[in-house]
């Protein structure tokens, strides 16, 4: 049994390139990755032998009974956490106004429609040709703080300037979810004047699997469409544009198996949720660039090929599906789940 997973996760890891002087450097990073997959598959096959080893133990009767009833209780457990996390979530939705106040007040000030008035504590100028108006690329900064970062090339950085406000709205009915609603300023790119993202929860365990039930789990997103201008559409360049974010339909292929599609919407939940519970509520202080736990700075990014954001990965090698050679010998990567900043689990199977 162990070697057929050995020999099924060799077939399907990564290729190594053929090392040259000049990529000596990517040679490296791409050893200390396939390193990183060897200890993985390793691990994998200690916890299939030790799970194969302990259901051949025999358990005695008057202990299977006890255990039966053990488990009837965890999962009278779980029926009550789903309970809990629904009642939360309407709790949340009714008090969002409360921190709709609070947001209203940073909006007002980050695009200058009120002036704070300086402290005896900072004298500094408070004439108003001394100062710009509001926070200039305030919203742009804040995104560029946080783990998203990756998503944003330099030809993203124009129309991210005109971002004038990121909220969020919680919604109960008719199924609970949120929605993402980033506001800009009238610009050459495009006519929308808000642009939206909706994510859709769900809070039931699976029957087959009600050990890994963790509250609300998001299951599916709908974006917008975005009115280019002509000769602005940023989608359209080659590579990868902040603004695929709007689009998820786009990110997953047919041409993929359905654990790539899979693993890529996986990563697109993962950024909504770290802009509802980070980006959003922390605005300030990762524009200030004050302690936000991010987790590991190495981890910023998904860790593994799988990512709709595949550019940012180009140090460990072209994603076999995704290169430009279609010769049908490589089969996509299966790599580990993407790590989220904190080291918890995908946020796509918690919300």
């Amino acid at each position: 049994m162990a070697d057929n997973e050995t020999n099924e996760a060799v077939m399907i890891s990564p290729s190594v390139p053929s090392p040259t002087n000049e990529e000596t450097t990517s040679l490296e990073k791409t050893e200390q990755f396939l390193l990183h997959q060897i200890s993985v598959i390793e691990k994998r096959i200690k916890e299939i032998e030790l799970a194969q080893s302990t259901a051949s133990s025999p358990v005695p009767p008057n202990i299977q009974a006890k255990l039966y009833a053990l488990r009837k209780i965890q999962l009278d457990i779980v029926e009550r956490e789903v309970k809990f996390h629904l009642k939360a979530h309407e709790m949340e939705v009714q008090y969002q106004a409360e921190f709709a106040e609070c947001h209203d007040k940073i909006a007002r000030i980050v695009n200058g429609l009120d002036v704070p008035e300086l402290t005896e504590s900072n004298p500094a100028p408070n004439d108003a040709a001394d100062q710009p108006t509001g926070v200039p690329e305030f919203w742009l900064t804040v995104l560029k703080s946080s783990f998203l970062e990756h998503m944003i090339q330099e030809r993203d950085e124009p129309v991210l300037k005109q971002l004038q406000d990121i909220r969020v709205m919680l919604v109960s009915e008719p199924v609970p979810g949120f929605e993402l609603l980033f506001s800009f300023a009238p610009n050459e790119y495009f006519a929308n004047e808000v642009l939206s993202k909706k994510y859709f929860l769900r809070c039931a365990p699976n029957p087959d699997a009600p050990a890994k039930f963790n509250g609300f789990e998001i299951y599916s997103c709908e974006g917008c469409t975005i009115d280019w201008k002509d000769g602005h559409n940023l989608v359209e360049a080659p590579g990868s544009s902040f603004f695929d974010f709007f689009n998820p339909e786009s990110m997953t292929n047919a041409d993929y198996d359905a654990d790539f599609n899979e693993a890529i919407m996986e990563c697109d939940f993962q950024y909504g949720y770290h802009i509802k519970e980070t980006i959003i509520p922390r605005a300030v202080f990762l524009f200030l660039k004050e302690n936000i736990n991010l987790g590991d700075e190495n981890h910023f990014t998904c860790c593994c090929d799988r990512c709709v954001y595949i550019d940012s990965l180009e140090d460990l090698g072209a994603h076999p599906a995704l290169d430009g050679d279609d010769d049908g010998d490589d089969e996509p990567a299966s790599q580990d789940p993407c790590s989220t900043p904190n080291g918890e689990e995908a946020e796509s199977e918690s919300v």
